[in-house]
Order: C-alpha cells, then sequence, then structure tokens
C-alpha cells in the first residue's frame, strides 16, 4: 500500500498517471460518440429520406400525394397512403433509434409512430405511420442497417489496445529521462559521503547530458578544493614546525640581544607563509567587481615602482591596453610575477601585444630557468622546485597556482617558456571583451 503514494510522488509516477488519465478520458468520449451521437441522428440514410418525403407531401397539393407517394419506393423500402391503416405495435431496438432519430428531425410536427410488425423478429419488417393532412403515408423497411454499431469486442480490444500502447510508450520514453536523473541521485548521495569522483555517464536528452556534465565537472572541482587545502595545511604545518622549534631553543639556552632579531625574522617567515596560504584560500573565492582597466598604465607603474626600489626591470608595449577585469586581482597576478622574476634573475623584462582578440604580457627574467619537465608541475599548489627556483624557507608553492587561478577565472591562460639564453618566459594571455 505504500508504494502507490511513493510512485505516484516520482516524476514517473505523475506523469503515467496523467497519461492514464488522459487515455481513459479519450475512451469515455469515444463510448460517448458511439452512443450519443450528433445531429444528423443514426440512421441518417432511412431517416433523410423518410422526412423529405413527409416534407414534400405536407407542402403539396392533396390530390398529388398519392402520385409522389407511390413514386418513391426503392428497394427495402415503401410508400403509400392510406385512409385507415393498420397499426403495428411491436417494439425493438431498430424502432426505438428511428423514433428518436425522426424526433429530432421532425421537431415542428406530430412525431411518426415506428413499430415492428413480425413478431418473430421485431427488427424486421418495420412499420412508419406519419400524419399527413386527412391521411397517412405509410412507410414499410426492412431493418436491414439500423441496428447501431454496438459496444462489440473488436471495438473494446481496439480502445485497450490504444491505451495500454500509449501508457507504455509513455513509461519507455520517461523511463530514458529518470534513469539518468536516478543515476545522477545516487552518485550525488556516494559522493556526499566520501568524497571520491565518479565520473557519470553523460546519456539521455541533451538537459541531462549538461546536468551530468556539470556535476562531473562540479566534483572534480571539489574534489581538487579539498586536496589543496588538505596539502596546504600539510604544508603550513610542516614548514612552520621549523622556525617554531627554532625559537624555542633560542628562548631555552640564548638570553642575548640578538636573539630578538632572530625571533623577528622566524616571525616574519611565518607571517609569509600564512599570507601567502590565505591568499591561495582566497582565489576564486574574490567578490571584486569586474571593469575596464588600463591594464598598459597598470604594468608601467608596477615597473616604475620596482625600478625606484632598485630593481634592473623594463615595460615594453603599449601605453594604454583596455582590458574588462578584476583590477586588483590583475595587480596581484603581475605583482607575484615579477617578484619571482626578480628573485630568481638579476634583469627582468615585460612585454605586452595586443591582437584582435587577446592581449598577451610576458615576464621575463634571466635566471636559471625551469626545465619543461617540470613546468606543469610547478603550476600547482604547494609544489617547489629546489635547487634552482624553490626550497626556500617559509616559500609554501603557492604564487603561480594563484596566478594560474586568477587568469582561468577571466577566461585566460597562463604558459611557462625558455627565455634565450637563459631565464624563464611567463606568459598571460587575456581575452580583450
Amino acid at each position: 500500500m505504500r508504494l502507490m503514494p511513493s510512485l505516484f510522488a516520482s516524476t514517473l509516477g505523475q506523469i503515467l498517471l496523467i497519461n492514464a488519465c488522459a487515455s481513459l478520458l479519450t475512451f469515455f468520449l469515444f463510448v460517448a460518440m458511439l452512443f450519443f451521437p450528433a445531429n444528423p441522428p443514426w440512421p441518417w440514410q432511412p431517416t433523410y429520406r423518410i422526412t423529405s418525403v413527409v416534407r414534400v407531401l405536407q407542402h403539396i397539393p392533396e390530390e398529388q400525394r398519392a402520385t409522389v407517394a407511390a413514386s418513391q419506393d426503392q428497394a427495402g423500402i415503401s410508400f403509400r397512403l392510406t385512409a385507415a391503416p393498420v397499426p403495428c405495435t411491436l417494439t425493438s431496438g431498430a424502432t426505438v433509434e428511428l423514433s428518436k432519430a425522426f424526433a429530432a428531425d421532425l421537431p415542428d410536427g406530430p412525431t411518426p409512430s415506428v413499430h415492428g410488425c413480425d413478431a418473430s423478429d421485431p427488427d424486421r419488417n418495420i412499420q412508419l405511420l406519419a400524419p399527413i393532412g386527412h391521411y397517412w403515408l405509410e412507410v414499410r423497411m426492412d431493418a436491414t442497417g439500423l441496428h447501431p454499431p454496438g459496444f462489440k469486442l473488436p471495438i473494446i480490444a481496439a480502445l485497450t489496445f490504444l491505451c495500454a500502447g500509449v501508457i507504455g510508450m509513455s513509461a519507455w520514453a520517461l523511463a530514458r529521462v529518470i534513469r539518468p536523473l536516478a543515476r545522477l541521485a545516487d552518485k550525488a548521495d556516494a559522493f556526499g559521503r566520501d568524497m571520491d569522483v565518479i565520473t557519470i555517464s553523460e546519456q539521455g536528452p541533451d538537459e541531462i547530458r549538461r546536468v551530468a556534465r556539470a556535476f562531473n565537472i562540479m566534483q572534480e572541482r571539489i574534489a581538487l578544493t579539498l586536496r589543496n587545502r588538505t596539502r596546504m595545511l600539510a604544508a603550513i604545518s610542516h614548514d612552520l614546525r621549523t622556525p617554531l622549534t627554532r625559537m624555542r631553543l633560542q628562548l631555552d639556552t640564548n638570553h642575548s640581544d640578538t636573539m630578538r632579531d632572530k625571533l623577528r625574522k622566524d616571525l616574519d617567515l611565518m607571517q609569509s607563509m600564512v599570507v601567502s596560504a590565505l591568499g591561495f584560500l582566497r582565489t576564486g573565492a574574490e567578490q571584486e567587481h569586474k571593469e575596464w582597466l588600463d591594464l598598459g598604465a597598470l604594468i608601467a607603474t608596477l615597473c616604475d615602482e620596482y625600478e625606484e626600489g632598485g630593481a634592473a626591470i623594463s615595460y615594453h608595449g603599449p601605453p594604454q591596453i583596455r582590458c574588462f577585469c578584476r583590477p586588483d586581482a590583475i595587480q596581484r597576478v603581475f605583482s607575484n610575477l615579477i617578484d619571482n622574476a626578480l628573485r630568481f634573475g638579476h634583469t627582468v623584462q615585460v612585454m605586452a601585444t595586443v591582437g584582435a582578440e587577446h592581449i598577451v604580457v610576458a615576464v621575463c627574467d634571466d635566471g636559471p630557468g625551469i626545465p619543461a619537465a617540470r613546468r606543469a608541475d610547478v603550476l600547482e599548489p604547494f609544489v617547489m622546485l629546489d635547487p634552482a627556483r624553490g626550497g626556500r624557507s617559509g616559500n609554501v608553492g603557492l604564487g603561480l597556482a594563484i596566478v594560474r587561478d586568477i587568469v582561468q577565472s577571466h577566461g585566460g591562460s597562463l604558459a611557462l617558456g625558455d627565455r634565450a639564453p637563459h631565464g624563464l618566459q611567463v606568459s598571460v594571455t587575456l581575452p580583450r571583451q
């Protein structure tokens, strides 16, 4: 008993219920059409002929009526005028149907009487008496073709097959739609418990395939985010352990004034790691709105500020570059790239070019570079290269990961390449619109 409410609560059950109700309504309408026909009444062929003769006889001179009535005889039906007819009294299904037909087709005058004359078969040898002036029009006809088709077995079978076919095809079509949704619900429930990425096959209609594709992408993003957060916590815990141990030893063994400077240096390293981790956590969750920015002026200003601080850096590119972006995030991108370039090289060049659809900004240094086999690795969080471009105390390997996430959130891309004769070139590609 509990199965029925749960079935009707589902999409499949509700749509099947709608189809079943529609099929039953069609069934009963068809039955109603059989038993309650519209005008002209059934059987319309003999009714139409007899009522036409009655109307003609009512509007012609009385002396011509007998001749006209006799001329209307045909196979299976005869007409004659009589002053004293002998009425029949038998009633059958055919006589009842004809009486209803004449009552509907001759509403203005007396309704003709219809009765059977053959006691062995009341549906045959039917007599119709209609008053015409001082006489009676007597019509005799066979009952052939006067029986209604009835609600027989072939009609019941045809309607049943129609309803079953509609419901069956609807169930099959709905199952193709409901099955992928059911799999999606199962995978979502399993992913919520175990956080294991289980790819869902993209099947069914376009909308279902789009939902499955979006769910697969969502799984990967959530799993990647959780892995990154776990790795970040592990990296920070590991890197913070060293300065904390060093500070504890200094407090236990050294009471000189120089201890203060060492402790301050260790605190600066710890703060750098925490700030870098928080910056990575904020990436992708920025609430800053996009607006038009002069990217050329921004890069030129950054280069001037670093040059005033004593860095060997130069900018080569258009002085004005219109770019629709999040200004603070883009400034963070190029600040990180320039910081990395100055940390590992002596001379830095920033070059910008503007194409029809994209803006390309390259940050080049003359440092040791990154091996081609490791360039994809350094774009991942918490990956540090040692000794060429990593191994620095307080570095948790988040700089390029933050840059990559910000650039991708703007619809752009980040690429690493060689700079001749040595060094690294980091290219940022951003869409113009």
